[in-house]
């Protein structure tokens, strides 16, 4: 069985992005947490929100001060937990979500390329 690193087709490179994300099927919700890794095929968040695997969203990533944010639509295909100490319980509690871009603009996908090579935290 392969790694998750094995099947990507995009490399991941670490960075640290502000982003807003709506469910689809919910767009009134708004969520706003951290980019934690980005590539041209998705997007890492940090975040305590655990959405069901295949929910689409709508994703603003802000590139920085201003520049227009980066508008994508997604689809959760992971969420992440860690075990948490509760007293004398263990329980679990979200790290974040893997999401896949399912539309992307050309121009929007080329900034997001520019924007990972850019601001990645990965040593040179």
């Amino acid at each position: 069985m392969s790694s998750g690193s094995d099947r990507r087709r995009h490399p991941r490179l670490p960075v640290e992005l502000h982003v807003e994300f709506r469910h689809l099927g919910r767009p009134q919700e708004t969520y706003a947490d951290i980019a934690r890794n980005l590539s041209a095929g998705g997007v890492f968040i940090g975040t305590t929100v655990a959405l069901e695997l295949g929910t689409e969203l709508t994703l603003e990533i802000a590139p920085g001060p201003g520049s227009r944010p980066i508008k994508v639509r997604a689809e959760v295909v992971r969420v992440e937990e860690e075990p948490v100490g509760t007293g004398s319980k263990v329980t679990a509690r979200t790290r974040g979500m893997a999401l896949r871009f399912v539309e992307v603009d050309a121009a929007e996908l080329q900034r997001l390329v520019t924007l990972s090579n850019t601001l990645s935290t990965e040593p040179k």
